[in-house]
């Protein structure tokens, strides 16, 4: 009788460790003034995160020395910094969507629309300024519109 007791508190002690917990039921949405805070508090973060590399990128071009040449920083690394920031604030908008806390998914998809955008358009512009600056066209005519045999080529030979 006492060797079927153990048999039986072993068998319940395996029993409740394979067992799984209850899922949970869907979340209660947040009220509006908490999604006000949670929204703020996600825009100030991420305000704080873009003016911390705007200045790093700020102290990393800052040349004081008059006599030596200014080193050549690119603007590239940053504002791909600044774009993972607005990438971030989309994940983010996704996860508070799928939470049906409209009113932070709101502000987080405006604010990763506008890092995104702004540090893309800004790369773009970067990358137009440092592209070789192409010649002039030269001045008069370069070639004649309607064939050789008109008049508008005669200055050419043709």
């Amino acid at each position: 009788m006492r060797h079927s007791l153990c048999h039986d508190a072993e068998f319940t002690v395996a029993e409740t460790r394979n067992q799984t917990p209850a899922p949970a039921g869907p979340r209660e949405p947040l009220g509006p003034l908490a999604q006000f805070g949670v929204a703020l508090g996600l825009i100030v973060l991420e305000l704080a995160l873009t003016a911390a590399v705007l200045l790093v990128w700020f102290f990393a071009a800052l040349h004081l020395d008059p006599g030596t040449p200014a080193p050549e920083v690119s603007p590239a690394p940053y504002l791909l910094a600044v774009v993972a920031i607005g990438v971030g604030a989309g994940a983010v908008a996704v996860t508070w969507g799928r939470r049906r806390a409209w009113g932070v998914a709101l502000t987080q998809g405006l604010m990763a629309a506008l890092l995104t955008c702004g540090a893309l358009v800004g790369l773009a512009y970067e990358a137009r300024d440092a592209a070789p600056q192409q010649p002039a066209p030269a001045p008069g005519m370069v070639g004649c519109r309607s064939g050789d045999h008109s008049q508008e080529c005669a200055h050419l030979g043709g």
